[in-house]
């Protein structure tokens, strides 16, 4: 895929060094030098990461997580119906982290305190929900809101042979089984949360469980969060609607990186009506069966988006009270994930407090 004019390229990230010494050449002149390098520095790194078309394995063996890593398998086969059926994929054993410790059932959370099952981003090509990657967002989850655990599902990627759509939304509703039917947490005492990717497969799961209409096997959460959702993959091949935003230069994602994990995340599907509710669920609203907090950054090129879809399901007479959209301004994408490399840290801690007043307030 042809890179945008408005990418740098790596060559250019010494003189981009020095220039960002002076306040006026940065992204946005509230920022941090740091804050600025680091933005063009991820931007330049999902660039060549697609470029290369990268394919990241994931390993089921606990590696540095030890006991913190577990694995789940596949639910009851009467659990994947519908859109979660599919003749090529079909569900795996699957893994996944817990934050700060191993939960065992005779530890569960007392009354006030919650587990939170989060779906990390990556546009479904990247991550693993592993310490590495996941612990700046735990710990925030851990400090500034009421969870006293944070589960971190480590789902099958769209670069797998068999990870495309619906392989992500079968993993998650083996993980929710596993929470709800193994640990016996009750779904009261279950935050489901997910940033960038993860947000859209959280709407995925809320819309499975309202279609499934079965609470004693699928119960909805609590609540849910979902922190910068990309929530319309269809259109992610659109790349030039992405670098012409006025969000483009603040943003540390390059138009590639979507562009790159819709093709792996919707392979060879045909997309009918119904996997269109599940890829672009802003297109589809629908009654939603807890209340969503949608966060979101007002340097991000989603922001509108994010506006629009908190618009989109708000309408609805039955989420009228349902729905809130908190802006953190002047950060990229995905702050909770990216805030401990571009050093926006204040700005995670607010999102995190945030979450963690929706939670005691709905």
């Amino acid at each position: 895929m042809a890179s945008s004019q408005k990418d740098t390229s790596i060559s250019r990230l010494p003189l981009l060094a020095v220039a960002y010494l002076h306040r006026g050449y940065r992204q946005d002149q509230k920022w941090t030098y740091r804050q600025a390098l680091t933005n063009t520095a991820l931007k330049v790194s999902l660039r060549m990461f697609t470029t290369l078309h990268m394919r990241p394995r994931l390993s089921l063996k606990p590696n540095l997580e030890g006991k913190r890593f577990i694995l789940i398998e596949p639910a009851k086969p009467e659990l994947y119906i519908g859109v979660a059926v599919d003749e090529h994929v079909k569900p795996e054993t699957i893994g996944g982290t817990w934050y700060p410790e191993r939960l065992s059932p005779e530890n569960l959370a007392a009354e006030g305190e919650y587990v939170v099952l989060h779906l990390h981003g990556g546009s479904y090509v990247l991550g693993d929900g592993r310490t590495a990657s996941c612990r700046f967002l735990a710990n925030n989850f851990l400090s500034h809101t009421p969870a006293t655990y944070v589960f971190c599902l480590q789902y099958r990627l769209a670069v797998d042979p068999r990870g495309r759509f619906p392989a992500q939304l079968q993993d998650v509703i083996s993980a929710w089984y596993y929470l709800i039917h193994t640990m016996h947490i009750p779904s009261s005492r279950l935050v489901l949360s997910g940033d960038s990717c993860g947000g859209d497969l959280v709407l995925g799961l809320l819309r499975y469980i309202v279609q499934y209409d079965n609470p004693s096997l699928l119960p909805a959460p609590k609540c849910s969060w979902v922190f910068s959702p990309w929530c319309n993959v269809l259109n992610a091949h659109n790349t030039h609607s992405w670098t012409e935003s006025q969000n483009y230069k603040t943003d540390c994602i390059p138009a590639s990186f979507p562009a790159w994990g819709a093709k792996q995340f919707l392979g060879d599907l045909e997309i009918t009506e119904l996997i269109e509710q599940f890829v672009a669920p802003i297109r589809h609203p629908f009654p939603l069966p807890s209340p969503v907090l949608i966060v979101t950054g007002g340097g991000e090129v989603l922001c509108q988006a994010h506006q629009e879809l908190a618009y989109a399901f708000g309408k609805l007479p039955q989420n009228a009270s349902s729905v809130q959209l908190f802006v953190e301004e002047n950060v990229p994408h995905d702050v909770l994930m990216v805030g401990w490399i571009m050093n926006f840290r204040k700005e995670a801690r607010r999102c995190s407090e945030r979450a963690g007043a929706f939670v005691t307030g709905v």
